[in-house]
């Protein structure tokens, strides 16, 4: 578990797949910029097994809400994937589940948290965030945590019946251990 000011970072259980199958297959959870593609339990299941066996290839985090009233909620989600097999690099994805928690700074504290954790604990050297070029907030959460875009990839991903342009940023070990100073 690593904590946050209000919040923590956990593993996913298997009891939180059946919760975390509804909510990653609810339109309003997904918000305005992710696919509406829905995720099959099964695939879901298996995928969060495999995981729970080797964060080789890809990790998953629940953001734990911490506060009494909501105490244990499942928020959102920060994870991290191997992309291409021969970079040293890690690509980094998010996404909150609830409308009311976003804009509070939790995801940038989260993204901040996963990166720390990922820097300090394997040889990596290179994060990265992509994201749809409209996608604002989640454009803030990178550049507030330090990561440099480094240039728009057009037409390379497939979401809402059509092809758009993606927004690539990305931050080094040796710019990461500057900000952490």
């Amino acid at each position: 578990m690593i904590k946050g000011s209000s919040f923590h970072l956990r593993h996913v259980r298997k009891d939180d797949i059946p919760q975390l199958i509804t909510l990653m297959n609810s339109p309003e959870a997904k918000g305005e910029f992710l696919s509406l593609e829905l995720m099959l339990p099964g695939v879901l299941e298996k995928k969060f097994e495999a995981e729970s066996q080797s964060k080789e290839t890809s990790e998953t985090f629940l953001i734990i809400d911490g506060h009494e009233v909501n105490r244990g909620a499942i928020l959102g989600r920060v994870f991290h994937f191997k992309t291409v097999p021969y970079f040293n690099s890690r690509e980094i994805g998010y996404g909150m589940f609830t409308n009311e928690m976003r804009g509070k700074g939790i995801m940038t504290e989260a993204v901040r948290m996963l990166t720390d954790y990922l820097f300090k604990t394997t040889l990596i050297n290179r994060l990265e965030i992509h994201m749809k070029v409209d996608n604002i907030a989640s454009e803030k959460v990178a550049i507030n945590c330090g990561y440099l875009k480094e240039g728009i990839a057009r037409g390379a991903s497939f979401s809402r019946g059509r092809h758009i342009d993606i927004a690539m940023y990305a931050l080094l070990r040796e710019e990461w251990e500057q900000l952490a100073g």
